[in-house]
């Protein structure tokens, strides 16, 4: 390709990110001005329901992240010596993949 015509293909291209993201600037400002607010901190530790909400969300995370532990031990276990477990090693970077392509393509 042509360099004048790949970096106006380039421009074009941030042109339309540009495009495309501008009008998530002032939402995002909209979104934090609050956040900045000495008065909502306040009502937010005032809540007598944030004890329960914490200790909520703590104990969640810690049943999810033992339980992906857990699971990933057993599949570690269950096929370690053996051509299941060089088979799993071959596609674990395609399956680690996959999550990061959706995001990026679901970014553009």
């Amino acid at each position: 390709m042509v360099t004048p015509l790949r970096y106006a293909l380039i421009f074009l291209l941030w042109a339309m990110v540009a495009v495309i993201y501008a009008p998530l600037i002032p939402a995002a400002l909209t979104l934090i001005s609050p956040a900045l607010s000495l008065t909502h901190w306040q009502a937010l530790f005032a809540d007598p329901q944030l004890p329960q909400a914490l200790l909520a969300t703590l104990v969640s995370t810690t049943i999810a992240a033992v339980g992906a532990l857990l699971i990933a031990l057993l599949v570690i276990v269950a096929l370690w010596p053996g051509p299941k477990w060089q088979r799993m090693c071959a596609r674990l970077p395609w399956l680690l993949a996959i999550p990061h392509v959706a995001f990026a393509t679901s970014a553009l």
